[in-house]
């Protein structure tokens, strides 16, 4: 299904076609819901990063990821040498910070111990928004009646109607009990 199909299925199960753009909310509430929830390996990324091989110091905008959520990894580019956030106590006083990174606004900024041409990125994404001319995402074509299920339990409990919203919400809540097991926890 995409997601025109999936706000149909909404609709039809509420019976209250004034509500389709409630529908539509929900439907990428719901798929953001369960993507946060996760670090799906569909929604894993993996990029190299350029950096200018003299410096040991540098940034890159989180914007050079598409849809960036959160880092899985960062590596200096052709080894096995990862980095580790910088936590705030290292910030606070001043230790030395080789091999790290930490992300300032919108920047990651990255302290080498040794100098390297590229960083290896693996990163999870965000979802995107779907919209009628932009319809398509991998979890609604593996499990889509558990979107449909979460987003008309939102849309029910919007209503008043606690008796739909909660049915919805244990099948939704089942289907994706049993959908986590197939659905490929990222490993990378």
């Amino acid at each position: 299904m995409n997601f025109t199909q999936v706000v149909a299925e909404v609709v039809e199960t509420i019976k209250r076609p004034d509500l389709i753009n409630r529908a539509r909310r929900e439907v990428n509430s719901s798929i953001s819901f369960y993507c946060l929830d996760n670090e799906f390996s569909r929604d894993f990324q993996e990029q190299i990063i350029v950096l200018d091989p003299l410096e040991y110091t540098q940034s890159f905008a989180l914007s050079d990821m598409t849809r960036f959520r959160k880092f899985k990894y960062l590596r200096r580019g052709d080894t096995k040498k990862y980095l580790s956030v910088i936590s705030d106590e290292e910030m606070i006083k001043g230790c030395t910070i080789n091999d790290k990174y930490y992300i300032a606004g919108l920047n990651v900024n990255v302290s080498l111990k040794a100098r390297a041409a590229t960083l290896d990125v693996g990163y999870y994404m965000h979802p995107p928004i779907l919209t009628d001319n932009a319809p398509e995402f991998w979890l609604l074509d593996v499990s889509p009646f558990m979107v449909v299920d979460r987003a008309c339990a939102a849309v029910f409990r919007s209503i008043g109607d606690e008796k739909s919203m909660q049915t919805h919400a244990i099948s939704a809540r089942e289907s994706y009990l049993t959908a986590r097991k197939d659905l490929g926890i990222s490993t990378q």
